[in-house]
């Protein structure tokens, strides 16, 4: 909208100028082809004037897309690391409540940290056997070691968090 309206007060201002031009003689007459390089020449200012605004406000427009996209980012970031910490909370909590004697002594990151190595392991793509195998140890207490039934029962707890 200001664009047209700067279009058409720039060319009004050119009409007005092209009529009072006035030759070497000093007299006021306009000749047809004085007036019509000068209506050429505002129409020409005036669609460059228009041109730089339209590249102006798609610059801006631009940066303000750029902004918006940065400040979605950002909040999605932080939405994953809350479901993640909501994840560990979930795992914390369960294992605690399915294997008191594992998780005696343990504080929740200890706990947290055994979901997400084990997550670590599933995202390495390692076999399902070979990360089993590898919670034994880990989700071991003080040197007892948690029995193969523990060690998938905990897996089929942890994978779908990972």
């Amino acid at each position: 909208m200001r664009i047209a309206a700067a279009v058409i007060t720039a060319s009004a201002i050119v009409f007005a100028v092209a009529g009072c031009s006035s030759n070497d003689n000093g007299s006021t007459e306009t000749t047809p082809n004085s007036a019509k390089d000068n209506v050429s020449a505002a129409l020409s200012s005036a669609a460059n004037a228009a041109e730089g605004a339209v590249s102006s406000a798609s610059a801006a427009a631009g940066s303000a897309i750029s902004s918006a996209g940065a400040a979605a980012s950002t909040l999605a970031s932080q939405a994953r690391g809350a479901v993640d910490t909501a994840k560990v909370s979930t795992f914390t909590v369960a294992f605690k409540t399915r294997y008191p004697s594992l998780a005696e002594g343990r504080d929740d990151a200890v706990i947290g940290d055994i979901l997400n190595q084990t997550c670590a392991d599933i995202n390495a793509n390692k076999p399902e056997s070979e990360v089993v195998t590898s919670l034994e140890a880990r989700a071991g207490n003080e040197g007892t070691a948690a029995t193969p039934e523990q060690a998938q029962e905990i897996y089929n707890m942890a994978k779908p968090l990972c």
